[in-house]
């Protein structure tokens, strides 16, 4: 065998190999025309791909308008081709065949097409000759077109291309079709996970009002806050820098942190009263009774004021000095039921709730809002993470770790919780301090969400060099405008 074909064929089956490792499609076709060029020693080169009735165009190269004003000022988008035989492109796509042209400025006036001359002009660039291959999958079917464009010879003089390099251009126009069907494949499954993701986890968040869209902002000001560690120029922070495979963990971690919660009880979730809802409505009946069967006014005077401080005590996130002796006063009392059976004013359980020193939730309750970073770790555990995703799992279950050690569920210390954890604790907080009112507090101004951050950091909760960053570059600014613009559209905006 020749030794040029030899070396052609072994080139093909090295790039047909570097094909097949790239899932980055925009980064395939420049590979393809990288490889393609040197094979055939041209100038530039371009690809459309085809999409219904049109021709999108993808990426372009082209070493002399490089060499003279380097790609920032080389104007290579043009609009999308209409599917048709006016254009070169769009003769080869809808016909299949290759077009080798010597000069695209002595075309026959016989061709249905013709050269538009618009990128020429624009750049100050004179095409020649051109090679135009289909670009056909397995079934034959043309997915796009590899332009080729101004042969060069070894003085770098301008020459039609070679007849013997269409075959060379159709094989590995073969083996892109192959590579551009399995990136678009992998792509197409990437983003039906990120959308079942994206949705579930807002169908999870928006079970209570007060936490709707609390995953995607988490999400949003995580990115941000990574990205200006990758900015960051000064401190301990400045040697940090995650790259796009990190980000992306990072992103699915932030959107999946709370995925957890859907074992969590709604009534649990959503809990802005000491009583479960209906209990004060029972309350209310029992009094009414105790006051119908009240000896005097002054008793029924007293059963009014005692309901009406169960009442306000009920809607209280915290527990007055005065309350807990006249809850067990009225624990102790009984009124006599329609069914002639005696019953405490106040059950023991109702006793309990209202007896609740801080917030709404009973110790149990609070251990079962706790007990969603287990369920988070169940289930993200089961998922076939590909392998830069696969540290997910570490990094959702850990957003609740603090510094010190008396975070949760692991009291995991500093060294021992990932950066990226250490991120989504402090933008949480940040999201659960200054979105829609919660059950147990109403929203925080930025600027006292900030201090409690720093609060936070100084009693050893947050990662101090971190939330230094996020207060002074205001990192949270970029996401709060947005969440402004996004309006009703904000489940439907998943741009990480």
């Amino acid at each position: 065998m020749d030794s040029r074909l030899q070396d052609e064929k072994q080139k093909l089956i090295e790039i047909g190999i570097a094909l097949t490792s790239e899932i980055d499609l925009t980064r395939l076709l420049e590979k393809i025309i990288f490889e393609l060029r040197h094979l055939t020693n041209a100038d530039g080169g371009s690809v459309y791909l085809r999409d219904e009735n049109i021709l999108r165009f993808e990426v372009a190269q082209n070493d002399t308008l490089t060499l003279r004003h380097g790609n920032a000022d080389v104007d290579f988008k043009p609009f999308p081709l209409p599917l048709d035989e006016q254009s070169i492109a769009g003769y080869v796509a809808l016909t299949g065949t290759v077009l080798n042209i010597p000069d695209v400025y002595q075309l026959s006036v016989d061709f249905p097409f013709f050269f538009d001359p618009t990128f020429d002009v624009r750049n100050q660039y004179l095409t020649h000759s051109m090679l135009v291959v289909p670009i056909k999958d397995h079934s034959q079917e043309v997915i796009g077109v590899l332009q080729l464009i101004n042969a060069l010879d070894k003085e770098g003089k301008v020459i039609p291309f070679d007849p013997q390099s269409e075959d060379i251009v159709l094989a590995l126009a073969s083996q892109a079709a192959v590579a551009i069907n399995n990136v678009r494949l992998i792509q197409t499954i990437q983003n039906l996970f990120e959308a079942m993701m994206m949705y579930s986890v807002s169908a999870i968040d928006a079970r209570s009002p007060h936490t709707a869209g609390h995953s995607r902002r988490v999400a949003a000001y995580s990115l941000a806050l990574a990205r200006t560690v990758n900015d960051c120029q000064e401190g301990s922070l400045s040697k940090i820098s995650f790259d796009p495979k990190q980000l992306e963990a990072l992103r699915f971690s932030a959107w999946l942190h709370d995925i957890g919660k859907i074992g969590v009880r709604d009534y649990v979730l959503d809990k802005n009263t000491k009583l479960a809802p209906g209990t004060m409505t029972a309350i209310q009946w029992r009094f009414y009774l105790a006051q119908v069967q009240a000896a005097s006014t002054s008793e029924r005077k007293s059963l009014e004021e005692d309901y009406d401080f169960l009442v306000e005590l009920n809607r209280l996130n915290y527990l007055p000095e005065n309350a807990p002796p006249r809850l067990s006063r009225l624990a102790g009392q009984t009124v006599v039921l329609p069914n002639g059976q005696d019953h405490p004013l106040l059950t023991p359980e109702e006793l309990y709730n209202l007896m609740i020193p801080r917030g709404n939730l009973t110790p149990e309750e609070y251990t079962e809002i706790q007990n969603h970073i287990y369920h988070t770790i169940k289930i993200l555990e089961h998922i076939p993470f590909s392998k830069h995703l696969q540290q997910v799992p570490k990094i959702a279950a850990a957003h609740h770790e603090r510094m010190d050690g008396n975070g949760y569920p692991f009291h995991l210390k500093a060294k021992k919780i990932p950066l990226e954890s250490r991120i989504l604790a402090l933008v949480d907080i940040f999201d659960s301090l200054t979105a829609a009112d919660r059950p147990y507090r109403s929203a925080c101004a930025v600027p006292e969400a900030l201090e409690i951050l720093e609060a936070e950091a100084q009693n050893g909760g947050l990662d101090k060099d971190l939330v230094d960053l996020f207060i002074s570059r205001q990192v949270y600014q970029g996401v709060m405008e947005n969440e402004i613009r996004l309006g009703d559209n904000k489940l439907l905006t998943f741009t990480p």
